[in-house]
Formats: structure tokens, sequence, C-alpha cells
């Protein structure tokens, strides 16, 4: 039998640039996996909830996926936004 173990929550984040709000989520794999396979990066934009990008990739740390999950933001950014 796989031990369950404790996961860390979606974190929120806001882009360097706009202060646009973005929620970094993840796909854990296994029960037993501390670390998540894939990070999700979702954005609220007039009352829908878009998909800014994904990445999947084995991570040594939950921070180091966090740390995906903003540059994915920051790109999103950058794209999309014109200053």
């Amino acid at each position: 039998m796989q031990l369950l173990v404790d996961r860390m929550p979606s974190a929120d984040y806001d882009d360097r640039l706009h202060g646009e709000k973005f929620v970094i989520m993840f796909d854990w794999g296994e029960n037993s996996d501390p670390v998540p396979i894939e990070v999700v990066v979702l954005y609220k934009y007039k009352g829908d909830v878009l998909i800014a990008g994904t990445r999947r990739k084995n991570w040594n740390s939950y921070d180091e996926a966090v740390e995906a999950g903003k540059e994915i933001a920051d790109k999103f950014v950058a794209k999309y936004w014109q200053d």
C-alpha cells in the first residue's frame, strides 16, 4: 500500500510588471509523489478562467515547480500586455 503524503496548496502569484493575479495549480501524479509532475497556471479574465500555460517536468521540489509557474505567468503577461 502506498503512503499518502502531505501536499502543498496552490500558490497565488501577482506578476512583476502589472500585478495581474494568477493561481498556480499542480498535478501531483501518484498519491505518494511529494513533488508535482505538472504546473497549471490560471488567470481570471472578465469572469472566465483561462489557462495561461502548463509545464510538465521532473522538479526536485515544490518550490521549483512554483518558480516554473511564475515564469509561465510572466511570459503570459509579456505576450498579451502592451506597455
